[in-house]
């Protein structure tokens, strides 16, 4: 008996659909910038004819006016969209690393643990691993954010548009600090709040904040609950509290696995 496409195997073929509508990202992005160049430009027309007519001609200073209106109803409608779509390639992006990645993370070499994660992130993460390609100060140690020291911080600023008009790229930005014992509920709570404060300062949006333990002792249940249910919650976004353990068997541990960030 013939099957439709798919019904072999439909976590495959739910993949392969994911797949495709994500390689349409790029022409999504480009319709997306066209759309709202044209309803900008028409809503600085309707804003020079409102002050025309203003005086002179009251029925087109209306229309004027619930023409930028529309126009003004148009653009957050096209930001919710474009972050809609944003969300979904950052999920589409973390599904395919899950899928593809090894069953166990390997510690890179290094000579300290900050050093190893950050050949870890780089080797992990195509963005990251692009950006320190072109941009090896892009990675910092011992860095400083607003007077809250990391140990590590991997940063691509935002433009010039997204700073001024919230419209463009946001830029990224990854913080990570060392904890030589396992961290308690208190610890974890001081950190989410210098991760608030950082926040403000950092050159692109903070998307990930490491606590880095180089000793393999077990987590305490409270600490593995409040790092997997209680994320960050910043201006623009939610970060999750990640802690990343150096395991004896020579691989990593995640606390929440975070996969496709940046």
């Amino acid at each position: 008996m013939f099957s439709p496409p798919g019904v072999e195997d439909p976590i495959s073929a739910l993949f392969d659909l994911s797949d495709r509508v994500a390689q349409m990202a790029p022409t999504v992005r480009r319709m997306y910038r066209y759309t709202a160049v044209v309803v900008v430009l028409f809503l600085l027309i309707m804003l020079l004819l409102l002050l025309l007519t203003l005086r002179s001609n009251a029925v087109l200073a209306i229309l004027a006016f619930i023409a930028i209106v529309v126009s003004v109803l148009a653009l957050s409608l096209l930001r919710e969209t474009d972050r809609f779509f944003r969300s979904f390639v950052l999920r589409h992006r973390a599904i395919r690393l899950l899928r593809d990645a090894e069953p166990a993370a390997k510690i890179p070499e290094g000579r300290t643990p900050v050093e190893r994660l950050a050949r870890y992130l780089a080797q992990s993460n195509p963005r990251i691993g692009a950006l320190l390609k072109e941009r090896p100060e892009a990675l910092q140690y011992r860095a400083s954010v607003g007077g809250i020291p990391f140990d590590l911080m991997v940063s691509a600023p935002a433009d010039r548009g997204y700073r001024f008009l919230r419209w463009g790229d946001p830029g990224f930005a990854v913080v990570a600090r060392v904890c030589a014992e396992p961290p308690g509920v208190p610890e974890l709570e001081r950190f989410a709040g210098e991760l608030r404060t950082a926040a403000r300062k950092t050159p692109g949006r903070l998307v990930r904040a490491i606590l880095l333990r180089p000793q393999s002792a077990p987590l305490p249940e409270a600490v593995y609950e409040f790092s997997v249910g209680h994320p960050v919650e910043l201006a623009e976004q939610r970060v999750a509290l990640e802690i990343i353990t150096e395991g004896a068997d020579g691989s990593y541990d995640f606390v929440p696995h975070v996969l496709g960030l940046p």
